[in-house]
C-alpha cells in the first residue's frame, strides 16, 4: 500500500505534483494554531472567555474566505490566490504574537483565519484544472494525503518548539508559509505551455486567467438544475462534516471523562485514524475510481454512520479502535467522493462552488463543540456520537431517495480510462 501510494503521487501530472508538494509544505508549517489558546491565556493576557472569542474569530475569518472564494476565483488564477493567501497568512501569523488587547487580537486572528482558509478552495480549483474528470477522485485523494501528512507533522514540531520558546511556533509557521509561497512561485514560473490540465495561466501571464484554457468562470452562470443539485448535496453533506468535526473536539473528553479510560486511548484513536488515511485512502480510491458517485457516497455514508454509532456504544479501548476503523473507512470513501461529485455539478463554473462547499466544513467545526457541550452528560456521554451517526444515516437515506429525481441528482458520466 505505501509503495502504491508513492507511485501514484510520483505519477501525478506536473500541476498536481506542484499542488501536492506546496500543500505538504504549507500544512507541515501549521505549528502555531494548535497552541493559539495557551498563547492567548499566557502571553496574550486574556481570560478564558476572551481566548474563546479570539479562536472563534479564526473560524469566522475562514468562513468569510470560503464565501469570498467564488468571486476571487472568477478574477484570479487559483495559484495566484494561493500565493496571496500565503503571503497574507505569513504576515498575520508573524504579527499575532506581538498583539495585545482583545480588539487587536480578534482582528489579527480574523485575518489569519481568512488567509489560511482561502488556500483551500483555490487548491480545489487547481485540482479541477489539473486533472481530467476520470482522474479527479484520485487527485483529490492525493491532495488530502498531503494535508494529512502535513498536519501529522506540524503540531508535533509545534509542541517541541513551544516547549523551548512559545513565540517560536509563530515564527516557524510564518517561515514555512513563505517557503510554500516561494516554492509555488518558482514551480509555476519555470513551467511553460498552456492548455487543459496545466498549471500555467492563460490570461496573459498575470495570474488572472483560468488556468485550464477555459472561458472565465464568470462567463457562464449555473442553471437552476445545477444550483438545485449543488444545494441538495451541500445540505446532505452537512451531517457528514459535523460528524467528522466531532473527533477533534470531543475524543479526549469522551475517553477520559465520559468513559473513564486512560488518556492514551484518545491518542490511539487519532493514530489509527491518521495511519488508516495515509496508508489506504489513495490505493482504495484508485480501485474505486470507476464506481459511480451515488454508490460511492452511499457506501461512505453507511460506514460513517455505523462508525459513529459504534463510538456511542463503545465502553472499552478495543471497542473504540474498532469504531474508529469503521468511521475512518467512511472518511476514506466519502470525502474524495464528495469532492469529486461537487466538482462536476456546475459545469465550467464548478470550481467556484468549491468555496461554498468548503464553508460547510467551517460551519461544522464551529457547531461541533456546541453539539458536544449540549448533548453530552454523565449519564449518556456517547450522545453526541449517537446524534452524529443517526444524522449521517438519515442523510444517506435522503440521498438514496433523491437518486431518481432528475433535478436533484446528476446523471452518471461514463468512466473512461486515464491516459
Amino acid at each position: 500500500m505505501p509503495l502504491e501510494t508513492l507511485r501514484t503521487v510520483a505519477g501525478l501530472a506536473p500541476p498536481l505534483r506542484t499542488l501536492f508538494l506546496t500543500t505538504l509544505l504549507f500544512r507541515t508549517g501549521t505549528t502555531a494554531y494548535p497552541f493559539l489558546t495557551p498563547h492567548l491565556l499566557g502571553g496574550g493576557g486574556l481570560d478564558a472567555a476572551g481566548a474563546g472569542l479570539v479562536v472563534t474569530a479564526f473560524g469566522i475569518g475562514a468562513l468569510a474566505a470560503d464565501l469570498a472564494a467564488g468571486r476571487l476565483l472568477g478574477r484570479l488564477h487559483p495559484y495566484a490566490l494561493m500565493r496571496g493567501g500565503f503571503l497574507l497568512g505569513a504576515a498575520a501569523v508573524a504579527v499575532v504574537p506581538l498583539l495585545h488587547g482583545l480588539p487587536a487580537l480578534v482582528a489579527g486572528v480574523l485575518v489569519w483565519g481568512f488567509a489560511y482558509e482561502i488556500v483551500t478552495p483555490a487548491a480545489y480549483a487547481a485540482t479541477i484544472a489539473g486533472s481530467r474528470p476520470e482522474q479527479r477522485k484520485v487527485a483529490f485523494s492525493c491532495y488530502r494525503l498531503a494535508i494529512n501528512l502535513g498536519l501529522s507533522v506540524g503540531p508535533l514540531v509545534g509542541a517541541l518548539l513551544y516547549a523551548l520558546d512559545p513565540y517560536s511556533v509563530f515564527w516557524a509557521n510564518a517561515l514555512c508559509v513563505l517557503a510554500a509561497a516561494a516554492f509555488l512561485h518558482l514551480r509555476v514560473a519555470h513551467r511553460t505551455g498552456a492548455g487543459p490540465y496545466t498549471d500555467t495561466d492563460t490570461g496573459g501571464g498575470d495570474g488572472g486567467g483560468t488556468g485550464n484554457g477555459a472561458a472565465p468562470h464568470g462567463a457562464r452562470r449555473p442553471t437552476a438544475a445545477e444550483r438545485t443539485r449543488f444545494w441538495t448535496v451541500f445540505g446532505l453533506s452537512l451531517p457528514i462534516q459535523l460528524a467528522y468535526a466531532l473527533p477533534s473536539v470531543f475524543v479526549g473528553a469522551y475517553v477520559i471523562v465520559g468513559l473513564g479510560l486512560p488518556g492514551y486511548w484518545a491518542g490511539v484513536v487519532f493514530t489509527v485514524n491518521a495511519v488508516g488515511i495515509v496508508l489506504f485512502e489513495v490505493p482504495l480510491n484508485i480501485r474505486t475510481a470507476r464506481v459511480g458517485h451515488l454508490a460511492t457516497l452511499l457506501i461512505g455514508y453507511a460506514l460513517a454512520g455505523a462508525g459513529f454509532l459504534l463510538m456511542a456504544l463503545a465502553d472499552t479501548g478495543p471497542e473504540l479502535v474498532l469504531a474508529t476503523l469503521v468511521w475512518t473507512a467512511g472518511e476514506i470513501v466519502v470525502f474524495p467522493g464528495l469532492l469529486d461529485y461537487v466538482s462536476r455539478l456546475s459545469g465550467p463554473a464548478a470550481d467556484r462552488t468549491m468555496g461554498l462547499y468548503s464553508s460547510g466544513v467551517n460551519l461544522a467545526f464551529i457547531a461541533a463543540p456546541q453539539l458536544a457541550l449540549h448533548l453530552s452528560a454523565p449519564d449518556h456521554p456517547g450522545a453526541p456520537w449517537a446524534a452524529a451517526g443517526a444524522a449521517v444515516c438519515a442523510a444517506g437515506l435522503l440521498l438514496l431517495a433523491a437518486r431518481t429525481h432528475p433535478y436533484t441528482w446528476h446523471k452518471e458520466e461514463p468512466c473512461t480510462s486515464a491516459p
